[in-house]
């Protein structure tokens, strides 16, 4: 009876102080001299499972040629001689008609659209952006 309490009182100081070095090594080693970092995750409300908000939207659900319609129109209502333009949309390809300014000289009208093209690519890489103008009176 001696031997099996010896036998389990010796298999409990081995796991708890198993467990005390564990706990005394940690993950983080915070100040210590080691080169591992600790990796925080954003608070998802997840514990670091997924790093996924799943309130975002995805991206089908979000995207759409009704929404980079609009998005293009506003991406390039700030380009200087541009008053409005159309968008039209065949799979991969965004055809962009520019309204432009009745008062631009004829020698700016490519360089408008050069500019309206370069801003569209960088922000719609999804689409092949093809841009022509037209005047308006």
């Amino acid at each position: 009876m001696f031997a099996q309490l010896s036998k389990r009182w010796l298999a409990a100081s081995l796991s708890l102080s198993l467990a005390a070095a564990g706990l005394l090594a940690g993950c983080s080693n915070q100040g210590g001299t080691s080169s591992v970092k600790p990796q925080s995750y954003a608070n998802d409300g997840y514990l670091g499972r997924t790093n996924a908000n799943p309130h975002i939207p995805g991206r089908h659900m979000a995207l759409n040629y009704k929404n980079d319609g609009l998005l293009i129109r506003q991406a390039i209502k700030n380009v200087r001689g541009v008053r409005g333009s159309n968008v039209t949309f065949n799979g991969a390809d965004a055809y962009v008609t520019l309204k432009l300014d009745p008062s631009l000289s004829a020698r700016k009208v490519p360089t408008v659209e050069r500019e309206a093209a370069s801003v569209l690519r960088f922000n719609f890489p999804r689409y092949n952006i093809h841009v022509t103008s037209t005047r308006t009176r």
